[in-house]
């Protein structure tokens, strides 16, 4: 069990990712994923471990069909509150990363899990999921925090197996 988990940090992550991501985000983590992903226009996207979802709006702005999904409840209430002010049609869902019952086989063309999978205490199972849910031809872009910035020890998050 986590010592500290992100039903606490909702509040601040919220706030601090706003709905352009923050300043770490906007300059250094996104515009290579952005790069990667390439074009979204009539993609069906899932966005995994979406968290406030601004890069799930994102993505709908650019003409993606997109389902997100996050474990974290109140992260997913944001979200939804965000679409109900601004409708870009995403669905979000509840759920672990590596139980994905509610979607389809090869449902999606892509996957996208931003900065989340390092956090995903079970990551195999989480991608064995994402396996499932892509198409023949579906992609998976992910990004990953360098273990050289990991700051568990000091910020007092960590998962224990």
């Amino acid at each position: 069990m986590s010592t500290f988990g992100w039903d606490q940090m909702t509040e601040w992550w919220d706030k601090n990712l706003g709905d352009e991501g923050d300043l770490w985000h906007r300059t250094l983590i996104d515009p290579p994923l952005l790069h990667l992903v390439g074009e979204v226009s009539g993609l069906h996207l899932l966005d995994l471990a979406c968290g406030n979802g601004y890069l799930s709006r994102r993505f709908a702005r650019q003409g993606a069909i997109v389902t997100s999904v996050d474990a974290n409840v109140p992260l997913i209430e944001r979200a939804r509150a965000r679409e109900a002010q601004e409708p870009l049609g995403i669905t979000y869902h509840v759920a672990d990363a590596a139980h994905l019952d509610m979607l389809a086989d090869g449902a999606f063309d892509l996957v996208v899990c931003n900065m989340a999978l390092m956090d995903i205490e079970n990551a195999a199972g989480a991608i064995q999921e994402v396996a499932r849910v892509l198409g023949s031809k579906g992609r998976f872009v992910a990004s990953l925090s360098h273990p050289c910035f990991d700051k568990v020890d000091t910020s007092g998050w960590e998962i224990e197996h």
